[in-house]
């Protein structure tokens, strides 16, 4: 379930946030995505209007953390795909004749023609260019990393996404998010031991942060760098 709420800020403007359900959650979270995206995630049985209490009362942390969200009013001149080492030059040419697609131009040139001024569908192309660039690459890493920690795992499903990097369901099938191509290998290593480790525990104990130690000793420094560099991206 998903519905649009609005947010009571301070300066008397609103701030849309989604609700979300999940069997997952053990208490009421608020999340704030690093393109904007507030949620508030509600265990299955907890009552909407205490959850609406809830995130009005947390105001002044979402405002705070408002301040970090990057304008995204501008893309980027130069997308650098650091796990494959890769920097690819965006050039955008308007075009009111024709649909609005995207293509490779040689030296590593990715044009896009048409509506540009259409961010959201400009934002769509590239994160579907990325998705394609990411499959084999992640397949082949998560692979070998599950060769040689002796993981096991169901499929591998490729998305971009707005809040999370990574997730395994209960049938053990891995979903990494495409957006991993723009940070380097340790991270994007880290991500995916964090998700083979969920094959073996289904939740974020003790027991499951010694296995995700043992295959990563600099976890804790690769999930600080994940962070940080996550607020500068800004697709």
């Amino acid at each position: 379930m998903s519905k649009n709420n609005c947010l009571r800020l301070s300066t008397g403007q609103t701030y849309p946030y989604q609700i979300t359900r999940s069997v997952r959650a053990k208490r009421i979270i608020v999340k704030l995505s690093n393109s904007g995206t507030l949620t508030l995630v509600l265990p299955e049985k907890a009552r909407l209007d205490h959850a609406q209490e809830f995130i009005q009362s947390k105001v002044d942390w979402i405002e705070r953390k408002l301040k970090d969200v990057p304008v995204l009013d501008e893309f980027p001149a130069l997308l650098d795909l650091k796990l494959l080492k890769q920097k690819w030059k965006l050039v955008l040419l308007a075009e009111t004749r024709c649909d609005t697609f995207l293509m490779e131009k040689p030296n590593n040139i990715l044009e896009i023609k048409g509506d540009i001024e259409n961010r959201e569908l400009l934002k769509k192309l590239i994160n579907k260019w990325c998705q394609g660039k990411a499959k084999p690459v992640f397949s082949g890493m998560l692979n070998d990393l599950a060769e040689q920690y002796e993981f096991s795992y169901g499929r591998l499903t490729v998305r971009s996404q707005k809040t999370r990097w990574g997730s395994c369901s209960q049938k053990r099938n891995i979903s990494l998010n495409s957006k991993l191509l723009f940070f380097d290998e340790n991270i994007v290593r880290y991500v995916m031991i964090h998700e083979l480790c969920h094959t073996r525990e289904m939740n974020h104990s003790r027991r499951f942060w010694n296995l995700v130690e043992g295959c990563d000793p600099d976890y804790l420094l690769h999930q600080k760098r994940l962070k940080h560099l996550a607020k500068k991206l800004v697709l």
